[in-house]
């Protein structure tokens, strides 16, 4: 059965970027968000495809709406890449009235968060209904902010995806082990490939790839009472973190948060290796994916000591942004203090 899924998967992947390339369809260009680290031209932006394909393939008769909807999020992302959208705005406030849609249409809700006056807010439909959509898009445009570099972001969710199915597998926390094993196997896949600079997810492939990650963890926090919610955030911590202090960083900087800058942790990271090693560009954007997927595998592995202790986890919110603040100020005030000596 294996060998199976194995044999689908590579058939996908392969003759997908076969016809990307010879059709010459969404192909990355020299001056695209990937594309300023590398050295090559026209690499398919076929994440998307595959991992849509494959999971539709695997498991499109559990649940119909979701499916139909995971369609739908991949179309907004498609023409994303497509660069068919006249503004960043209007891709904006369509992402904002296909989650609403979603949420409602799905009925997803977080029932509790371990505060009583939280849970009082929470019983409000309308309330919980934003909460919940303000969450989705947060997730879809932090992953979105952070697949800049090759392993980045789908390093960053197979590291969420092997915890979780070893929590499961260890029977602390209850969900569908099936479900986890075939993203693994496709993350995993796709992985390989990306670092070869064969594909990369493009906002096709983020998109579908946060909604479902984002929905199967608001249900694991609904069915199981013995892991944090607090614990669930900490999993999704560095692309929500990212767009919120970015967003911040530059209506501090008098600039419209919408507006796209290299200033990012990766990117910042990447100029740091560029500046003090001798290698290629593409060997130093493997480089920061991995070093970054390092430090956040071992926050995750830390995260997860305590699943259940909801102060435990904000403890580490609390240290964790410390650490980020830190890192994030040596690496810009490096790159800073190099372009004034030259």
């Amino acid at each position: 059965m294996e060998f199976i899924k194995i044999s689908i998967l590579l058939v996908i992947i392969i003759s997908t970027n076969f016809i990307f390339k010879a059709k010459n369809f969404l192909l990355s260009y020299t001056g695209l968000k990937h594309q300023i680290y590398i050295q090559q031209n026209k690499i398919p932006l076929s994440g998307g495809f595959i991992f849509l394909i494959y999971f539709l393939i695997n498991h499109y008769d559990q649940n119909i709406i979701l499916t139909f909807y995971i369609s739908l999020f991949f179309l907004i992302g498609l023409i994303g890449d497509l660069n068919l959208f006249k503004s960043v705005m209007i891709r904006f406030l369509l992402q904002i009235l296909l989650i609403i849609f979603f949420v409602v249409s799905i009925k997803i809700s977080v029932i509790d968060l371990r505060v009583s006056f939280l849970n009082e807010i929470l019983d409000n439909y309308y309330f919980n209904i934003f909460f919940v959509s303000f969450c989705f898009l947060v997730l879809i445009n932090g992953s979105n902010f952070i697949d800049g570099c090759n392993g980045l972001a789908i390093g960053y969710y197979l590291i969420i995806y092997i915890l979780l199915y070893y929590l499961i597998k260890n029977q602390t926390i209850v969900s569908d082990v099936n479900l986890f094993l075939s993203i693994i196997f496709c993350l995993l896949t796709l992985l390989i490939f990306n670092l070869l600079n064969k594909l990369f997810l493009g906002d096709n492939g983020i998109y579908i790839l946060s909604i479902i990650t984002g929905y199967i963890l608001v249900e694991m926090i609904n069915l199981n009472n013995n892991i944090s919610p607090y614990y669930i955030m900490n999993l999704l911590w560095y692309p929500a973190f990212e767009i919120l202090f970015s967003m911040l960083r530059k209506i501090r900087s008098n600039f419209s948060p919408m507006e796209p800058d290299t200033n990012h942790l990766h990117q910042l990271l990447f100029f740091s290796y560029k500046s003090k090693f001798n290698f290629s560009q593409t060997v130093n954007n493997s480089l920061v994916g991995i070093t970054i997927n390092l430090y956040n595998l071992i926050l995750i592995f830390i995260f997860s000591v305590y699943p259940e202790n909801s102060k435990f986890q904000l403890i580490l919110v609390v240290i964790n942004i410390i650490n980020y603040l830190i890192i994030y100020k040596l690496l810009f005030e490096f790159k800073k203090k190099f372009k004034h000596r030259n």
